[in-house]
């Protein structure tokens, strides 16, 4: 019997869509039962939100106990941990469950909400307990101290009624712990922190992939919006270059409309002018157009005989016509200019899409080789030689920076001594002689030591410079003498 803690969680939510379905999936292969302990319904969705509920509502459960409401708010209400049987062991559905019940009493959350979830996906049967920490009738979390022990002791009773012992290990160190020893099982935290080193590389890796996948998204997304915003300054300067050329167009069609107005007003002197003007612009029209057409055509006579108004309404209409036909037309020509550069970039369009998938198809491979050889170093155990590694040169760090805490700061550096300054402005340092190296002896003075720096030569030298300034002396008395007398 393996009872192993979880730990504590925030989300009921987040915990039953793991517990109650497959790993990374919406169905729920894996769970070979569920039981609710505490709950008004054997539903386990239903019991999950009737837990949250419970959790969200702590505070009137309180108050309504009569329980003191202040106090920290409870972050981590999801409790949770597993019972393992040892591989080749058939616990029946009823053992199973009982053997959860007595963990639950142990841990002091008999009357708490509980349920139960066993897994058939492992070759070892398990079963899981999520427990609220919220009491149901007063509010209070459950501390859970010493639960870690508390379960390690309850599995050694289990095993010794089962008259089989499967954990040694952990026997004695519960033995000595009776004796009010500190044990602690360092194989199972190595290997705790081998699984929380092995999800964390593996959670980096996926970062990783998702971040390349990411920064190549950025890559081809800028490419296409360059080659797009290349289209349009192509497209926009070539509609430039078309407006320019059809100015003068549009000016000699705007010159002929304000003449045909400036006709229209000279012609609207008298009723006759009137005619003649509407006869002289729309004869070709009478002469081609049908016998309805040709009637309409003479009441426009009469009502140009008769004032002006309609006139200009039919002007304004003919040459508002005549401004959307002409636009309509540089318009085409507009398109088929700018053609060529559109089906330009429909090519390179296709072209760097199919650069991009090749790029994208190449990564996804070359993640796909790096996630099997990643399987290939779990199945080889290669990734347990790298912990270790790892391991080692971490402590081999921390065994350096103790070493220097130890050590203390380095030392300043010795200033140097009226010696050593002198031997520098000499340019003899580390070129004395064995003789030079002894020590000079108590009883000597500065005067030895000097002269026994410097050399016989110097001594020679001072002696001669010593004598020669004496005869100069003694030459200078004997001729002042010979003045004076």
């Amino acid at each position: 019997m393996v009872p192993k803690v979880a730990g504590r969680g925030r989300s009921f939510l987040g915990a039953g869509a793991y517990y109650l379905h497959d790993k990374k999936a919406e169905t729920s292969e894996r769970v070979a039962f569920a039981e609710t302990i505490n709950l008004p319904t054997n539903d386990p969705e239903k019991a999950i939100r009737m837990m949250a509920y419970t959790a969200m509502h702590q505070d009137e459960i309180k108050a309504r106990a009569g329980g003191s409401t202040r106090g920290r708010k409870l972050t981590e209400p999801v409790y949770s941990y597993s019972l393992s049987w040892a591989p080749g062991e058939q616990p029946t559905r009823e053992e199973m469950v009982a053997a959860a019940k007595e963990t639950l009493k142990v841990l002091g959350l008999e009357k708490n909400e509980t349920l139960l979830v066993c897994h058939n996906d492992e070759p070892h049967p398990h079963i899981h307990v999520i427990v609220n920490r919220v009491n149901p009738e007063t509010g209070i979390a459950a501390p859970l101290k010493m639960d870690h022990l508390k379960l390690s002791t309850w599995a050694e009773g289990y095993e010794k009624r089962q008259g089989l012992i499967r954990c040694e290990q952990r026997v004695a160190n519960n033995a000595l712990r009776r004796k009010g020893e500190f044990v602690k099982d360092w194989v199972s935290q190595r290997a705790s922190e081998f699984h929380r080193w092995a999800w964390e590389s593996t959670n980096r890796q996926a970062d990783r992939r998702i971040r390349e996948d990411e920064r190549l998204g950025n890559k081809h997304s800028s490419e296409r919006d360059q080659l797009r915003r290349d289209r349009d300054r192509l497209v926009s300067q070539q509609r430039q270059r078309f407006r320019d050329g059809t100015r003068a167009d549009w000016r000699d069609l705007f010159t002929i409309q304000r003449q045909e107005q400036r006709r229209l007003r000279d012609a609207q002197r008298n009723a006759w002018s009137r005619m003649r003007f509407f006869i002289a612009t729309h004869g070709p029209e009478f002469r081609e157009a049908t016998k309805a057409g040709r009637r309409s055509m003479l009441r426009g006579a009469v009502s140009a005989i008769t004032g002006s108004r309609k006139q200009l309404a039919i002007l304004e209409e003919k040459q508002k016509k005549e401004r959307i036909f002409f636009a309509r037309k540089l318009r085409e020509r507009a398109e088929r200019a700018t053609a060529t550069i559109r089906e330009k970039h429909e090519r390179q369009l296709k072209e760097l899409q199919r650069r991009q998938d090749q790029e994208r198809r190449e990564m996804r491979a070359k993640q796909a080789k790096e996630s099997q050889a990643q399987a290939r170093e779990i199945r080889d155990g290669k990734d347990k030689e790298l912990f270790k590694k790892e391991q080692r040169g971490r402590l081999r760090q921390e065994l350096k920076e103790n070493q220097a805490d130890i050590a203390g700061p380095p030392r300043a550096p010795r200033k140097p001594t009226l010696s050593d300054r002198f031997q520098t402005a000499r340019g003899e340092s580390g070129q004395r002689t064995g003789k030079d190296k002894e020590q000079p002896s108590a009883g000597k003075g500065l005067t030895d030591r000097f002269n026994k720096a410097r050399g016989s030569d110097a001594l020679k030298d001072k002696s001669s410079r010593f004598k020669e300034n004496e005869e100069d002396i003694g030459r200078k008395k004997g001729k002042g003498r010979g003045e004076d007398d």
